[in-house]
């Protein structure tokens, strides 16, 4: 219990967190008899996670516990993860019409992925959403990925991650592991501009000036303006990408990951960091 207290200073009732943490351990032997339980671990995992542990599911208590064992790599658990949780993974990537030895690279990289690492991502995602969910997402990206490398990607195949019906939990892994270094590097990145730079990103996202009226305010034509845009964007991208790359030591895979994250979300990144800005 003393590892849970450490974590989350937000439990106040010691006696019925005493219980709710040996009822935790408890549901997660009787869940996976053959599978070893690391209390200390499983109580420091369901400290990380937004309920206080009386509020976590029992799917999620039992999904948690097989997690973790499976990044300690034992066996039977990697037995069970494969007997009860890939169903949703098959039955994915069939949906995408994939040629046999397509589905076996994809089922190898998804393995690679979540079980292999220091630690293996499984242990962070575990827990965390739908196991299920989670692989199902992975092989769904991973297969895209394959398909588009091998230039037999098919248009609206992104979309077939939508279908999913499922939060793609390395992308809520990532906003929530980086959310403060991305914050502080992207405001690094915009603070490097010139104040013209700032200035034309503050009209055009903050005060939503369009881009022809930003061509008259300015003088130049509309595709002047395009340009100093997309160099200022691009900047921002260079510069933000450096400065995760220094401050983390991470893995390149999963720096790109959380760059694509950021990418995705820029117009809305831009139009908050400015909104916020007293400058």
């Amino acid at each position: 219990m003393e590892v849970y207290l450490s974590q989350r200073p937000d439990a106040r009732d010691v006696p019925a967190l005493r219980d709710a943490l040996e009822q935790a351990c408890r549901l997660a032997r009787e869940a996976w008899p053959d599978v070893p339980v690391n209390e200390a671990r499983f109580c420091a995992a369901l400290a990380g996670l937004d309920p206080t542990v009386d509020g976590v599911s029992p799917e999620r208590i039992r999904e948690l516990a097989l997690g973790l064992a499976c990044a300690d790599g034992h066996e039977p658990a990697l037995v069970r993860l494969e007997a009860e949780y890939f169903d949703g993974v098959h039955g994915a990537l069939k949906g995408m019409k994939l040629e046999p030895d397509v589905i076996d690279e994809v089922l190898q990289e998804v393995r690679r992925k979540l079980l292999v690492g220091d630690p293996p991502k499984i242990a962070g995602y575990a827990g965390r959403g739908s196991l299920r969910g989670l692989l199902k997402v992975t092989a769904t990206r991973t297969a895209i990925s394959l398909l588009r490398k091998s230039g037999r990607e098919r248009p609206g195949d992104d979309a077939i991650l939508d279908q999913t019906g499922e939060r793609d939990p390395e992308l809520d892994f990532l906003k929530a592991r980086y959310r403060g270094i991305f914050r502080d590097a992207f405001e690094q990145a915009v603070g490097q501009l010139e104040p013209r730079e700032r200035n034309l990103l503050r009209l055009h996202f903050l005060r939503k000036v369009t881009l022809e009226a930003l061509a008259t305010m300015y003088g130049v034509h509309r595709a002047t303006i395009v340009r100093h845009l997309a160099k200022i964007r691009d900047s921002i991208d260079r510069a933000t990408q450096q400065e995760l790359r220094e401050r983390l030591g991470a893995d390149r895979r999963e720096v790109d990951s959380v760059m694509d994250l950021i990418r995705s979300r820029f117009d809305v990144s831009v139009e908050r960091l400015l909104a916020t800005s007293h400058e």
